[in-house]
């Protein structure tokens, strides 16, 4: 079973299934729900055509672990699965790191805010990737840490999120740019 319609969720999902697992995804809402219904929809249909089955609107209220196996709680009722993944989605691990005391503000999510030069609020420190306010994808943080590297050493350059693409590695691949 995988609780969680995240990026991570779904990939893994589709995954684990093409490797022979039976899936069951269950998403507190529907699968890309900040896109537009279709694509959601059009890959929720893919993935059952597959034989992942797709529970919408559905939280485990309850996990447990009996007998081997975990028994996830639902309003629907219970679900047992052999194995299980949680991924509902993540948050930096900073809260350790006393950045307070170097004078670099964190959100409440314990990301470091950035602005688009990837500076942080205090001076000569410099951040990017998951550890920081910005979009969780590989893509930026890769354009974040370069942009980081070239301001450090005396450049100026800026992250521009305006039109940042997003893909996801389903099939079919969602992927898009702006808006």
């Amino acid at each position: 079973a995988v609780i969680g319609s995240s990026v991570v969720a779904v990939e893994l999902a589709q995954a684990f299934a093409r490797l022979g697992s039976q899936v069951t995804v269950l998403a507190r809402s529907t699968l890309f729900f900040r896109e537009d219904p279709a694509i959601g929809a059009a890959v929720t249909d893919a993935f059952r055509a597959e034989g992942i089955a797709v529970l919408e609107h559905t939280q485990a209220s309850q996990v447990a672990y009996q007998d081997g196996e975990f028994v996830l709680t639902t309003a629907q009722g219970e679900l047992r699965a052999d194995k299980l993944l949680i991924a509902t989605g993540r948050s930096p691990n900073t809260r350790s790191l006393n950045l307070e005391a170097a004078g670099v503000t964190v959100n409440p999510q314990g990301a470091i805010v950035v602005d688009d030069g990837l500076r942080t609020s205090a001076p000569d420190i410099y951040a990017a990737g998951d550890c920081t306010d910005q979009p969780q994808f590989v893509y930026v943080a890769a354009a974040g840490g370069t942009r980081a590297a070239v301001n450090m050493t005396g450049g100026e350059a800026a992250l521009d999120l305006t039109a940042m693409p997003a893909v996801v590695f389903t099939d079919p691949q969602v992927a898009t740019v702006g808006l």
